[in-house]
């Protein structure tokens, strides 16, 4: 089956457009401004309805237009594609909530990393004045040991203020 065209999602609020539009009668041009298609394609929706013409431009009573839009809405197409359109939603909308409520964890962190000190880091992290240094052997271990030492500094900032502390230059 082939894609519906974008419009057909918008055909409510194109008609409360031209409810409210003061002039009677429709032209090409408006429909292509709010279904947002091409000549040719505002050309098809509004041959049906077009009852006069101004020059080379059609013109369409705007009852008569409406009333088509309303029918190719209420079509077997229109219905679909509106349906369609709200499963894709859903989805996303469904896909969006799960990544808030459990975002994309890096690294599982054990219960007993909540209470981490400098006293019992892993072994392989060292603060000196002006340089972290961390050893591992694999990058998952890599990030164990870096949350290890960020949950270290923010359960005691002071004391990672003074182990690494600013660094005597050299010359």
């Amino acid at each position: 089956m082939p894609a519906k065209p974008a419009w057909y999602s918008k055909l409510d609020a194109v008609i409360g457009a031209l409810e409210a539009q003061p002039r009677p009668f429709v032209d090409r041009a408006t429909i292509e401004f709010l279904l947002g298609v091409g000549r040719r394609r505002a050309q098809q929706i509004l041959s049906p309805c077009i009852t006069d013409r101004v020059g080379s431009n059609g013109l369409a009573a705007r009852d008569e237009v409406i009333a088509r839009l309303r029918q190719l809405a209420q079509g077997d197409d229109g219905y679909y594609e509106r349906r369609r359109r709200r499963q894709v939603a859903d989805v996303l909308d469904n896909l969006r909530r799960e990544r808030l409520e459990r975002p994309q964890v890096l690294v599982e962190a054990p219960v007993r990393v909540i209470e981490q000190t400098f006293r019992d880091l892993p072994p392989g992290v060292h603060l000196m004045p002006g340089r972290i240094t961390v050893e591992f052997d694999e990058p998952r271990q890599a990030l164990e040991k870096l949350l290890a030492l960020a949950m270290a500094i923010g359960n005691d900032f002071a004391r990672f203020e003074s182990l690494a502390g600013h660094p005597t230059p050299t010359r």
